[in-house]
């Protein structure tokens, strides 16, 4: 039999132990209380951060919005007056100048707009001849061509034709046009523009300038958004990023070739999946 001392022992040992379960119980509850309120506060500060966030976000799409309309009249009204000027008095060079850098204006001008509306608008695809598409772009550009002394040539095989949204060729097209004639900088230079068609029934386009040419540390950052091969060139880095979202979209490869001071070539191959056969001329 058990000493009654032992039993007593045991008792006080149990209660004591039990009391201390309860308060380990008691400290991981009221720490689990605490740590509860300080998750809700937090999660309570977040959502108005997130809250807040959301209506910063609304005010820059509203601005940004507001911005690009109000941008859109006054930009159509000098390149209507200019137009009007160069009719009457063809021999003022400096009207040139101005229109030309009116398009350069226009060019951001889409890219911005271009940007904001994406998310929202789809744009539908349609069968887009390459030949009178980019003859039509190389028209627009002629100005800021005319005015750096630069030659445009376009070499395009006939029946070149794909399927795809005109907002966006018009994009990929004038971005790379743009480029090339910025960074075109000695005046009786030539800016190539070819389309051809590929042995698996692609089509490739590619824009060819003497101009001032990459480095191969600048080529790894081209399609980056924000970022400028050259800081003293009017624009805000959106175009080629953008043109980057267009080549992922429509699975365009896309393909770079530039040596510093010699010049760039920016290839950019389109999928048989986009690309209609060569129309057959029957006798």
């Amino acid at each position: 039999m058990n000493r009654p001392e032992a039993v007593g022992q045991g008792n006080k040992m149990g209660l004591e132990l039990l009391w201390c379960v309860a308060g380990l119980s008691g400290l991981a509850l009221l720490g689990y209380v605490l740590y509860g309120k300080r998750l809700k506060r937090e999660i309570e500060e977040k959502n108005r951060s997130i809250e807040a966030l959301a209506v910063l976000q609304q005010q820059q799409d509203f601005f940004i919005r507001k911005m690009i309309h109000e941008m859109n009249t006054p930009l159509s009204a000098i390149e209507l007056n200019v137009s009007v000027l160069m009719r009457d008095y063809p021999a003022v060079k400096n009207l040139e100048m101005i229109r030309g850098s009116a398009r350069v204006l226009s060019t951001i001008y889409d890219d911005i707009a271009y940007m904001c509306r994406k998310e929202r608008l789809v744009y539908p695809v349609e069968p887009i001849d390459l030949e009178t598409f980019i003859a039509d772009r190389v028209l627009y550009f002629d100005a800021m061509a005319s005015v750096k002394e630069i030659l445009i040539e376009m070499d395009i095989e006939a029946g070149s034709t794909v399927r795809i949204s005109r907002t966006e060729l018009q994009r990929l097209i004038d971005n790379n046009l743009s480029n090339a004639l910025k960074y075109t900088q000695r005046h009786g230079e030539l800016i190539v523009i070819g389309v051809a068609r590929t042995k698996d029934g692609g089509i490739e386009l590619a824009f060819r300038d003497n101009g001032v040419g990459m480095s191969p540390e600048e080529l790894e950052k081209v399609f980056e958004m924000y970022y400028h091969g050259n800081a003293h060139h009017m624009g805000l880095g959106l175009g080629m990023s953008i043109v980057r979202d267009i080549c992922d979209h429509y699975r365009i490869k896309s393909e770079i070739n530039s040596v510093k001071g010699e010049g760039s070539t920016f290839i950019y191959r389109f999928p048989t999946s986009i690309c209609l056969p060569t129309s057959t001329q029957h006798s």
